[in-house]
Parts: C-alpha cells; structure tokens; sequence
C-alpha cells in the first residue's frame, strides 16, 4: 500500500479551462474539515505556483480549497481570492488530479447574497438589514466587472428558475427531495 499523489490546479480568473499564473495558496481538509495533518506535516496553505502543486497524501477522502492575495491583520484572516472546493477520494498508490474553480466577484456575491436571503427567510436577520447588504452588494456589482464567460452567472440563474419551476409543480415545495 502506498500513497496517493494529488495535482492540484488552479483556474484563472473566470476561466475553467485556463491555469493562472499566480501563486496560489491550498489547503487539504480531512472529513471533519480540520486541515490535513499526518505523519509531522500540515498540510495547509501549501504554496502552489503557477497555479499547481503535487503532493504525496496518505489514502482517504479530502476536501481541497486555495486562496491567493491573503494576510492576517489583528488576529483576522483576510483574503479577496477564494476557489470554490472540490472533494477527492485518494487511493493508494494512484495519482489524482482536481482543478479548482477561479469564480469573479458576481457569482462570489450573488452566492453569499442567496445566503443572507436564506437568513432573512429563516428570520435570522431583520429586513432592514437585509436591505442594507442588498443595497451593498447590488452597488458592488454595478463597478465590478462582468464575468469575461457568462456561465458563471448564468448557471446561477437556471438553478433559480429550475427550482421555482420545480415548487410550482409541487404547489409550493421547492424542496426536490421531496
């Protein structure tokens, strides 16, 4: 039995099938999400360059996430370039290669704007609050510039469409478990 050699990619900026150039920073997570540690080596935030890093892992399931452009300033992490995640069975002996997802500022905001509605609905915030970060976001989005590959807010917007197709078909369910 041996190890499992993970290559791990990074896109470019709103562009899956590119690789950027920078030096990007990934951390393996266990199933616990607690960063990889075995055998007297952490496996966080290890440097990436040009947008790839290989690395022997002993066999199992792991969750993969990068972050460039970060530093720690009174006691807070703080970064404006995350990847999306990707989970990964590593088995002995077997190399495995993952990309992770570059994502533009849109799709970032309208993902964490879907989550502070979700607190709205679930009333965990006030409405006024909401309106307030709405109104951030959307002056945000208005400088920001658009994704160069319209997918990345387009796919956000057929989710949307399919489930409200999918809760008037169930008469007000949305929940497609159900």
């Amino acid at each position: 039995m041996g190890l499992a050699k993970l290559n791990v990619w990074i896109s470019g900026p709103n562009d899956p099938c590119s690789v950027d150039n920078r030096t990007w920073y990934v951390t393996i997570y266990d199933c616990d999400g607690r960063p990889l540690s075995w055998c007297n080596r952490h496996y966080r935030l290890m440097p990436a360059k040009c947008g790839h890093l290989e690395v022997d892992v002993p066999p199992g399931c792991y969750r993969i996430a990068a972050v460039s452009s970060f530093y720690v300033k009174t006691g807070s992490f703080w970064s404006n370039w995350w990847t999306d995640s990707v989970v990964v069975q590593a088995c002995c002996d077997e190399h495995v290669c993952v990309k992770l997802f570059n994502p533009n500022i849109h799709r970032c905001a309208q993902v964490f704007l879907g989550a502070v509605r979700g607190a709205l609905d679930a009333k965990q915030i006030k409405p006024e609050l909401f309106r307030e970060i709405e109104g951030g976001i959307r002056k945000l989005l208005e400088i920001a510039p658009r994704p160069a590959k319209p997918f990345e807010v387009a796919d956000l917007d057929d989710v949307a469409q399919q489930l409200k197709k999918l809760e008037k078909e169930a008469g007000g369910n949305a929940d497609p478990a159900t």
